[in-house]
């Protein structure tokens, strides 16, 4: 009966400890459906942006749907950050930044991810077409 209880014990915590590395995972930073606005003077225009991660590029669509429209370009640039040095809180680091160019329909979007390692991502920047800009507030859903 011990044993019994002692070997289940085992295994729950066996796999207790495979599944946490497995959610933890979030991969790709881009990867995902994005949902948010952009804005052309003061009015809001709802976007819904999804990207996939290939293992080599990024491709994806703008507003899934009948009317929907491929990205034709997704570049993402990181700087890395740097370390707190030893014996300082984690605070005193600087985290990377991870600058984002996506085009699709003669519209470019360009920003920062905002907690890029984390499930509430956000793509903060602005876009341009022709002589037309504003701003864009995206999030991963």
């Amino acid at each position: 009966m011990l044993t019994t209880l002692v070997r289940a014990s085992v295994l729950v915590a066996i796999a207790a400890m495979l599944t946490v590395p497995v959610a933890a995972q979030e991969g790709h930073p881009l990867a995902g459906t994005w949902y948010g606005d952009y804005t052309t003077g003061k009015q809001p225009t709802d976007i819904t942006v999804i990207m996939k991660w290939d293992g080599k590029s990024v491709t994806g669509l703008i507003n899934p749907g009948p009317n929907s429209k491929p990205l034709t370009s997704v570049v993402m640039d990181i700087t890395p950050g740097k370390a707190a040095g030893q014996g300082q809180e984690s605070t005193a680091g600087v985290p990377p930044v991870f600058k984002v160019r996506f085009e699709v329909d003669g519209m470019t979007f360009e920003g920062t991810i905002k907690n890029p390692v984390a499930g509430n991502r956000e793509l903060i920047g602005t876009w341009k077409r022709g002589t037309q800009t504003g701003t864009f507030h995206i999030r991963r859903v």
